[in-house]
């Protein structure tokens, strides 16, 4: 990796310079996208061949609605109050 030095206000940026400054600035984004490219194409395959194992598996068990024992209304308290005092 090469260094830049600003050169000063009245001097110019040799035309070697600013090509190599656009080389490495085009092969730093082409690498980016590659693996970025290449990340997105591994999650893709891998999401496919999780949802085709899902889809193909035997012996499922069926989702069935849980039947609870408890009721599901108000609590009613089956003391009496007697001992609230009402101010």
């Amino acid at each position: 990796m090469f260094s830049f030095q600003y050169p000063g206000p009245n001097q110019k940026i040799p035309i070697t310079t600013k090509v190599y400054m656009a080389i490495s600035i085009i092969l730093g984004i082409g690498l980016l996208s590659f693996f970025a490219f290449g990340f997105f194409i591994i999650a893709l395959i891998a999401g496919i061949i999780l949802f085709t194992v899902n889809l193909f598996q035997k012996n499922r068990p069926t989702i069935t609605r849980a039947q609870h024992d408890f009721k599901s209304g108000p609590y009613n308290s089956k003391q009496k109050d007697d001992d609230i005092i009402d101010i």
